[in-house]
């Protein structure tokens, strides 16, 4: 086992208070600590500075031109090269413009080395808009699959030498659409990585000149009505592609035989275990009309499906959804043993109040089959305001056992004496919410549209033992119960008490400013990893038409420099056997190389925290595989269990578990049956 020994010691926690909100924006006044966190941006000097380049399409649309051209900037953390060290993928939009990979040199500083590894794309047609890396062929090193728009997207495999060969015909994955969100998971859990693609605008429009559908080709137009039909409950969205690998080097498109169907302006998706039953579960963030929430079937049926999750008021999803779904995340931020989901949308103080980001949080609900339900209880915990909103992702930033979020914001930056907000109000009164025809839209020009801004990072209080009895952890293993079709999940509004008493509710305090992220680019994808080593997560953004910021986390430094705390952390590399598959029944069950949808539980003193193996999550986003786990009492810790794909499931208890702390560890699934160790 390789293995990583770093002295982190604790910050000194410094005292803060919660104020409370006229439009409970802010979470009610609640005393509590919190432990500090310090980034300091040091792209340039770590040589791993992109400055992004936009899309640009027909002169056709060039009244909207800055609304189109407001995606594409997407960063991927991954180690391509096994040395332990996470490395970056970075896209750019611009025709003819090569996206960057950055090689970690383990120093402290990147190089670019995209040139001789041969993944620049170049966007000759399109525009990149999202990468992710995962092990598709199982055989140890990560390959990349880049999402484009209006061009074939891209599948590159490592051929272990820094180099990759583009693969994406013969594999049967270079599909042509608008794909903005991507992920890889293994949905079958047979043991290899399939790939999950959210696709944005149609792939083909009626010609006006023929009546027939052709290719909806944005840089060679054939008709300008391509835009959203409405901006609530628009289905006029590309189709989604769900490849299920084949485990021979080819992919199929399973995505309408499993269940996904819908055409809803997918930006985000995301993949996980909601309901605890070992099968990876779906939500779908759509811009312009209701995300999808899909259970997979796995648990009683061969092959395994999608069952989309109804509301009580008859839309896909979970209740109370607003519309304009950009990002999903998933944590367990009470821990609880349940993974919950933050999903990023518009708000804005003087425009738009009636939507905001949503901290769906995974509770019993005894009206739910299988006891489980959601509530947005993004007002209640100060996770609400996050101005227009692009990525967020959950993460332990100060080591304290406590999943932080940090999002990033801003949509198009003009002159801020000329606001766009009352053009669009004006043109959905006029137009009656009929926005389809992007001629009818007014002119842009360079009118700003919730642009200026920073990035939030909410930073999770301590409840000190004032939750509530029900909010303590529920008892383990947790039900298998499936929900039925056509089910809804729990309203926001529904009553607290299905929920527990607010004073369970996790709560955050607003620190982005004071921890030293002070940027107002446009941000989008959020890559995070620990890539200096010491401990401590750090964050790569991507801004859009702008430089990117890498945040090295100084909270570890700081605290040392100051001769403050005694805490650490535990970090995992797993890697699965995908040819040991276990037999269970009459199916077969296996792990791919990378170990996606893996889930470690970390049990302690102060309760329990629960990670998952993520192939790829968040809006341009992908972090690292590796999973991170804050420890504030070392001493605490008693048992870490791992539940790999396969069905296997391992353990360690007492000093087998705590020699893990301040670690960075590799773990291989076992293949004979270990309970216990």
């Amino acid at each position: 086992m390789k293995e990583r020994v770093s002295s982190v010691l604790r910050p000194l926690a410094m005292a803060a208070l919660l104020a409370g909100g006229a439009m409970l924006l802010k979470p009610a006044s609640q005393g509590g600590s919190v432990a500090e966190i310090h980034f300091v941006d040091q792209a340039e000097q770590s040589g791993c500075l992109n400055r992004h380049t936009m899309v640009r399409v027909a002169d056709v649309f060039q009244n909207v031109m800055p609304w189109l051209s407001s995606v594409g900037a997407a960063a991927a953390a991954g180690d391509y090269d096994a040395d332990g060290d996470a490395d970056l993928y970075v896209t750019n939009s611009g025709r003819g413009d090569r996206n960057v990979l950055f090689r970690n040199r383990g120093d402290g500083t990147f190089e670019d080395v995209t040139d001789s590894a041969g993944v620049g794309c170049g966007n000759p047609q399109g525009a990149s808009m999202h990468a992710i890396w995962g092990d598709i062929d199982n055989d140890g090193d990560l390959d990349l699959y880049v999402t484009k728009w209006a061009e074939t997207n891209q599948l590159f495999r490592n051929n272990h030498d820094g180099t990759f060969s583009d693969i994406s015909q013969d594999a049967g994955v270079d599909y042509w659409g608008y794909g903005n969100g991507a992920t890889f998971l293994d949905y079958d859990r047979d043991g290899h990585l399939d790939i999950l693609i959210g696709n944005y605008f149609a792939e083909t429009v009626i010609d006006p000149k023929s009546g027939q559908l052709v290719r909806n080709d944005l840089w060679n137009p054939v008709t300008a009505r391509v835009m959203h039909e409405t901006f609530t409950h628009a289905d006029n969205g590309g189709r989604n592609v769900l490849y299920r690998n084949r485990g021979d080097g080819t992919f199929e498109d399973v995505a309408e035989s499993v269940g996904l169907t819908f055409t809803g302006w997918t930006l985000s998706v995301g993949a996980g275990d909601l309901n605890n039953d070992g099968w990876p579960d779906l939500y779908l963030a759509n811009d312009f009309g209701p995300d999808e929430l899909y259970m997979n079937t796995g648990a009683t049926q061969n092959p395994p499906g999608f069952q989309i999750v109804i509301d009580r008021e008859g839309h896909p999803g979970v209740g109370g959804d607003w519309w304009k779904g950009m990002n999903v995340d998933m944590g367990d931020v009470n821990n609880d043993g349940y993974l919950d989901i933050y999903v990023t949308n518009i708000f804005e103080a003087r425009y738009k109040t009636d939507e905001g980001n949503m901290l769906w949080l995974n509770r019993v609900d005894p009206l739910c089959p299988g006891g489980r339900g959601f509530r947005n209880i993004g007002q209640q915990t100060g996770t609400f305001d996050g101005g227009w909103g692009w990525a967020g992702k959950f993460a332990d930033f100060n080591n304290d056992g406590l999943l932080d979020i940090y999002t990033v914001n801003g949509f198009v930056t003009g002159d801020l004496n000329r606001n766009y907000w009352y053009q669009v109000q004006e043109m959905v009164t006029q137009t009656k919410n009929q926005t389809v025809d992007a001629t009818d839209w007014p002119e842009m020009g360079d009118r700003d549209l919730s642009g200026h801004e920073r990035g939030r990072l909410f930073v999770q209080v301590p409840r000190h033992g004032t939750e509530s009895a029900d909010a303590k952890v529920e008892s383990l293993p947790p039900t298998r119960g499936m929900p039925t079709p056509n089910v809804g999940m729990s309203k926001a509004g529904a009553d607290a008490n299905s929920f527990g008493k607010a004073q369970s509710w996790p709560r955050f305090m607003e620190m982005a400013e004071a921890s030293g992220i002070t940027d107002i680019y446009n941000g989008r994808g959020i890559a995070v990893a620990d890539y200096n080593q010491d401990g401590y997560l750090d964050m790569y953004v991507a801004n859009q038409g702008a430089p990117s910021c890498y945040y090295v986390n100084q909270t570890g430094a700081r605290a040392v420099s100051r001769g403050e705390g005694s805490g650490g952390f535990l970090r995992l590399t797993l890697r699965g056997r995908p040819d040991a598959g276990l037999t269970i029944g009459d199916r077969m069950f296996a792990s791919t190389s990378d170990a996606v949808g893996a889930r470690i539980t970390l049990e302690s003193s102060d309760g329990i925290q629960v990670r998952e193996v993520q192939g790829g999550m968040g809006f341009a986003s992908q972090s690292e595989h590796t999973v991170h786990f804050g420890i504030p009492q070392p001493n605490g810790v008693t048992r870490l269990t791992i539940r790999w794909p396969s069905g296997r499931v391992q353990t360690f208890d007492g000093d087998a578990a705590r020699r893990f702390i301040n670690q960075h560890s590799n773990i291989t699934e076992p293949v004979e049956e270990i309970a216990q160790r």
